[in-house]
C-alpha cells in the first residue's frame, strides 16, 4: 500500500541563495511518486499476462490494478499538465 500524500515543503521555507527551493523535497516527492506509477503500471501489466497466460484465476484483482494503474498515470498526467500550464505563465510574465 501507498503511504499518504504528505506536505511537500516546509510552510514558509525559503529559497537557497543558489535559487533553488529550500529542500528539494518537491523533486524527491515527484520523482518518489513517478516510480510508483511505473511501478504500478508494471504490476499490472505482469498480471495481465499471468492472467491471458492462465496462471492467474483472480481477473477481479487483474482489473483492479490495471484500474489503479489508469488512476495514478491520469492523475500524473494531470500534474505534469498543472506544471506546464504555470510555466507557460510565468514565461508570460513581463519583467
Amino acid at each position: 500500500m501507498r503511504p499518504p500524500i504528505t506536505q511537500v515543503g516546509a510552510p514558509g521555507a525559503q529559497p537557497k541563495a543558489d535559487g533553488t527551493a529550500g529542500t528539494g523535497t518537491f523533486a524527491k516527492s515527484l520523482l518518489e511518486q513517478i516510480d510508483e506509477v511505473n511501478k504500478l503500471q508494471a504490476e499490472a501489466g505482469q498480471a495481465a499476462e499471468d492472467a491471458v497466460a492462465g496462471r492467474r484465476d483472480d481477473i477481479e484483482n487483474v482489473m483492479v490494478g490495471a484500474q489503479k494503474a489508469d488512476a495514478a498515470f491520469r492523475m500524473l498526467l494531470s500534474l505534469r499538465n498543472k506544471v506546464q500550464a504555470a510555466y507557460d505563465e510565468i514565461k508570460q510574465v513581463r519583467v
